[in-house]
C-alpha cells in the first residue's frame, strides 16, 4: 500500500504533466490545497516536497507555490540519504514484469547476492519504464524475494507501479528498516540488452540493494542495470563541526 503523501504526489505530478496545472501557474495556499485534496497539511507538505525535488514546482514565502516545469529533471537523479528517492522513482515509473520464476543460487549468483549457495529465491524479472518515454526503459531489474513471501504476492507482482517492498509490508507487516546498496560500473548483460534497446556490454551502472527487516535479514534483493545515459546518482558529503 502506497503512503498517502506519495499517492497525492503522483496525482499532482499527473495534473502537471497533463497540463491541468500549467507551467507558470500559481497554486492556492497550503491551507486551501489541503482542503481541496482532503489531506492534512503535513501530508500535503510531504507530497509537495516530492514534487519540488523533481523540479516541477518551487515554493517561496510570499511568492507561494509555482509550477516550474511539466516534466521531471532528466536524467533521473536520486539521493542516497533515505528511502524517499526510491519511492519517488516508483511513483514516476511503471513496472513491466517479463518473467517470474523460482531460482536456486549457483556460486556466482550467491556471491553477488551475498547469500548461501543453493539458496532459493523467487525472481521477478522486469523493466522500469518512464511513463513519458516507454521506448527507452530506464533499467532492467531482477528482484529476488523470499519464496514464501514472493509466492503470496505473485498475483500482485504484475501491478505496474509502486515498490514491491511496500506490498510486502502491507501483506505481511514486514517493514523495511534499512536498505544497503552497492553501485558498480558494468557492461549491459546479454539477457537485458535487447529489452533496454542498447548493445550488449554497453556502459551501465549496476545497483544492488538489500532490503532488511527488523531482524536485520534481507527479505528482498534487487539487481538493477541502468544504461549509462539514463540515470545519475547523487551523494552529498558534509563536514561535521569540530568538537
Amino acid at each position: 500500500m502506497t503512503a498517502r503523501y506519495m499517492e497525492l504526489a503522483q496525482e499532482i505530478i499527473g495534473q502537471i504533466k497533463s497540463g491541468q496545472l500549467g507551467v507558470g501557474a500559481t497554486l492556492p495556499p497550503e491551507v486551501d490545497l489541503s482542503r481541496q485534496y482532503g489531506v492534512s497539511r503535513s501530508t500535503l507538505r510531504a507530497a509537495l516536497q516530492v514534487v519540488q525535488d523533481l523540479g516541477l514546482i518551487s515554493r517561496r514565502k510570499r511568492a507561494g507555490i509555482r509550477i516550474e516545469a511539466s516534466v521531471p529533471r532528466q536524467p533521473y537523479e536520486r539521493s542516497l540519504s533515505d528511502l524517499e528517492g526510491l519511492m519517488q522513482f516508483a511513483t514516476l515509473t511503471e513496472r513491466h514484469v517479463k518473467d517470474i520464476r523460482l531460482v536456486v543460487c549457483d556460486a556466482a549468483l550467491a556471491a553477488k547476492l551475498k547469500c548461501e549457495a543453493l539458496q532459493k529465491w523467487l525472481c521477478v524479472a522486469m523493466l522500469r519504464v518512464d511513463m513519458d518515454k516507454p521506448d527507452a526503459p530506464l533499467c532492467w531489474t531482477d528482484v529476488y524475494l523470499d519464496p514464501d513471501i514472493g509466492e503470496g504476492l505473485r498475483p500482485q507482482l504484475r501491478q505496474s507501479t509502486g515498490l514491491i517492498c511496500e506490498m510486502v509490508e502491507a501483506k505481511y507487516g514486514c517493514t523495511v528498516v534499512e536498505v544497503k546498496q552497492e553501485i558498480r560500473a558494468v557492461g549491459v548483460p546479454a539477457h537485458a540488452a535487447q529489452a533496454l534497446g542498447v548493445a550488449e556490454d554497453a556502459h551501465a551502472l549496476e545497483v544492488i540493494r538489500w532490503y532488511l527487516s527488523e531482524r536485520g535479514e534481507p527479505f528482498e534483493v534487487t539487481v538493477s542495470v541502468f544504461p549509462a545515459d539514463r540515470y545519475a546518482y547523487a551523494l552529498s558529503l558534509k563536514r561535521h563541526a569540530a568538537r
